[in-house]
C-alpha cells in the first residue's frame, strides 16, 4: 500500500458540518441577573478566511480543492484503496523526501518482519512521545500576567481604555527586566490573537472577550468583564508550551513603545509553523487509528459538553448574584431591628425589666445579622475572585478546542484526488506519445514536467497533512490536561462552601445560646 492511498484518519459521519452558528449562550437562561459575565463569542473561525491550501504549488487553482478533512466519511473520500482511517502498516508506509524532479518519496520505513514486536514498539514510542508531551503543560500553574484598567482614557472622537500589562516573572528568551509592565489597548490583543491564528491555525488559541463601541465602553460593569477576559485570554497563551515561546507574544509583553507604532515600522513573520518542516519517519510510523477515533469522540461532544458548563457557569453566577440579594437584606433587615427597638421603648412600660432585656437581646440580633452580613460579602467576593474566574476559563478552553475543531474543517483540505488523477491522465498520454514519433520533443518534455511538479505539489501537500495530524494530536494532548481543572474548580467550590457554611454556622450557634435567653414571661 502507498502512503498516497491513505484517506484521511480524522473522518467521521458524526462531524457534518455545523450548521447551527449563531450565539452558543442562546439557550442558557440567566434569569433576572441581565447579562451574564459568561463571554459571549463566536468561535475563534470566524476570523479565518476559507483560502486555497495550495496556493504557489504547480499553478492549482484554489476551486479545484477538496473538501476532504479529519471528520467526512472515509469512504467518501476519492482516493481508492485507502487506508488513513486504519493503523497504519509501517511496512508500507512511504517516507516523505526531498520533492526534487520525479523523486517524490525517496525511501521506505524498514519493518521488522514480527508485525507484533513492531507494533509493541510503536505503542511504546507513543506512550513516550504523548508523555512528553503532557509535561509541557500545567494548566494548574499559577497566572503569571496580570492585567489593570487605566483610568484616564485615549482618544480625541472616540474614547478607548488602556490596559497595563504586567509579568510577573521573567519571560523565555528575554532578557531579564526591573519593569514588567507595558500599557496595551483592546486593538493590540486583537492583532495578537490575529497573528496567531496566522502563525498556528491548529493551535488551542483562546477567544477575546467581545469589543463594544459606544455607551458601553464607559459601562463600568462591561469594562470589568473585558478585563478580566483579556487577562484570561493572556495567561491562557502564557501556559500553553508553544505560543508562551513565540516571538511576537514576547514582543507584546516586552516593548515598552506604542505596539501599533511598532507594528507599521517592524517587520515580523507571521508564515505558518508548518513553513519548511518534513515530517519524521518516527511519527509516521507509531501513528494508531485509536488516535483519530478519540478525536473525532471529541468533536462529536464538545457542543453538548461547552453548552453543559455554560449552564453551570450560569449557575454559579445566579448563586453569586444572589448572595449580594441576600447581604442586602440582611442588611436592611439589621436596620429595622435598631428601628423596632427605639419603637419598643415608647410602647411598653419602661418600668418593665424584661422588655429592656428583650430589646438588647434584639440587637443582638441585629449585630448578628450584621456579622453574618458581613460573611456573606466575604463569600461573595471570594468566589467572584477566584472560584468564578476558573468556571469561566475552562468555557474559554472548550470554545479555544471547538475552534480548532471548526478551522480544521475549513483549512485543512487538499487537493491530492486530482491531481492524482491529473497524473494517471498525463501518464496515458505519454504512453500515446511514444507510439507517435512525429510529435516533438518539447511537448514530451512539457507533460514529463507537469508530472513532475503535480508529484511534487502532492508530496508537498501530504507532508503538510501529517505534520497538521502531529500538531493536532500535540493539541489534543495538552487539552487531556484540563480535566484537572475540573477537579481544581469544585475541590475550590468544596472548600468555599464548607468555610463559609462553619463561619456561618458558628454564628447561629453563638445566636441560639444568646436568645436562650431571653425572657418568656414576667417570672
Amino acid at each position: 500500500m502507498n502512503f498516497l492511498d491513505e484517506p484521511d484518519p480524522w473522518r467521521s459521519h458524526s462531524s457534518a458540518d455545523d450548521s447551527k452558528g449563531g450565539d452558543i449562550w442562546a439557550n442558557s437562561d440567566a434569569g433576572n441577573l441581565g447579562a451574564s459575565s459568561v463571554l459571549q463569542a463566536d468561535a475563534l473561525v470566524s476570523r479565518m478566511a476559507d483560502t486555497s491550501l495550495n496556493d504557489s504549488r504547480g499553478g492549482i487553482a484554489s476551486s479545484h480543492l477538496t473538501a476532504t478533512n479529519l471528520f467526512s466519511d472515509p469512504d467518501d473520500n476519492t482516493l481508492q484503496g485507502s487506508a488513513w482511517s486504519a493503523s497504519l502498516d509501517t511496512g508500507n508506509v512511504a517516507t516523505l523526501a526531498g520533492t526534487q524532479d520525479d523523486a517524490v518519496f525517496s525511501s521506505q520505513v524498514e519493518t521488522s518482519t514480527d508485525d507484533h514486536t513492531d507494533t509493541l514498539n510503536a505503542q511504546e514510542d507513543l506512550s513516550r512521545w504523548i508523555e512528553n508531551v503532557r509535561k509541557t503543560y500545567n494548566p494548574l500553574s499559577m497566572n503569571i500576567v496580570q492585567i489593570e484598567e487605566i483610568p484616564e482614557r485615549e482618544g480625541i472622537l472616540f474614547k478607548h481604555t488602556n490596559y497595563l500589562v504586567k509579568h510577573l516573572v521573567d519571560l523565555p528568551d528575554t532578557d531579564p527586566s526591573t519593569d514588567r509592565s507595558v500599557v496595551r489597548r483592546y486593538s493590540d490583543f486583537l492583532w495578537l490573537q490575529e497573528v496567531l491564528l496566522k502563525k498556528y491555525p491548529f493551535r488551542l488559541i483562546p477567544d477575546l472577550p467581545p469589543k463594544k463601541i459606544g455607551s458601553q465602553n464607559t459601562d463600568p460593569i462591561f469594562l470589568t468583564k473585558r478585563r478580566n477576559g483579556l487577562t484570561r485570554f493572556i495567561n491562557l497563551i502564557m501556559k500553553h508550551p508553544v505560543l508562551r515561546k513565540d516571538d511576537l507574544v514576547l514582543t507584546f509583553l516586552t516593548v515598552p513603545t506604542d505596539l501599533l507604532g511598532w507594528r507599521k515600522q517592524a517587520n515580523y513573520d507571521t508564515t505558518d509553523e508548518f513553513t519548511d518542516r518534513k515530517i519524521t519517519p518516527s511519527f509516521m510510523k507509531m501513528w494508531q487509528k485509536e488516535l483519530s477515533d478519540l478525536w473525532n469522540q471529541a468533536d462529536a461532544a464538545i457542543d453538548s459538553a461547552l453548552e453543559s458548563w455554560v449552564k453551570i457557569t450560569v449557575l454559579v453566577e445566579r448563586y453569586e448574584a444572589r448572595l449580594k440579594y441576600v447581604a442586602q437584606d440582611r442588611a436592611l433587615l439589621s436596620t429595622i431591628l435598631n428601628e423596632f427597638n427605639e419603637s419598643s421603648k415608647h410602647i411598653y412600660s419602661p418600668d418593665q425589666s424584661t422588655i429592656h432585656d428583650i430589646s438588647s437581646h434584639v440587637q443582638m440580633i441585629s449585630d448578628h445579622l450584621a456579622k453574618c452580613n458581613d460573611l456573606v460579602s466575604r463569600e461573595n467576593d471570594e468566589m467572584g475572585s477566584t472560584l468564578s474566574p476558573k468556571f469561566k476559563t475552562f468555557i474559554d478552553i472548550l470554545l479555544s478546542l471547538k475552534g480548532l475543531f471548526e478551522r480544521y474543517k475549513i483549512m485543512a483540505g487538499n487537493n491530492v484526488p486530482q491531481l492524482q488523477r491529473r497524473i494517471e491522465l498525463s501518464m496515458e498520454k505519454l504512453e500515446q506519445m511514444k507510439g507517435k514519433p512525429d510529435l516533438k520533443g518539447a511537448e514530451y518534455d512539457r507533460v514529463k514536467q507537469a508530472i513532475a511538479r503535480d508529484r511534487r505539489s502532492i508530496a508537498e501537500q501530504m507532508n503538510r497533512s501529517w505534520l497538521i495530524r502531529e500538531c493536532i494530536l500535540e493539541e489534543f494532548t495538552i487539552f487531556q490536561e484540563t480535566q484537572f481543572l475540573i477537579t481544581n474548580i469544585f475541590q475550590d467550590w468544596s472548600q468555599l462552601n464548607m468555610k463559609y457554611c462553619e463561619l456561618s454556622s458558628n454564628e447561629w450557634e453563638r445566636l441560639f445560646d444568646n436568645v436562650r435567653a431571653m425572657p418568656l414571661s414576667r417570672d
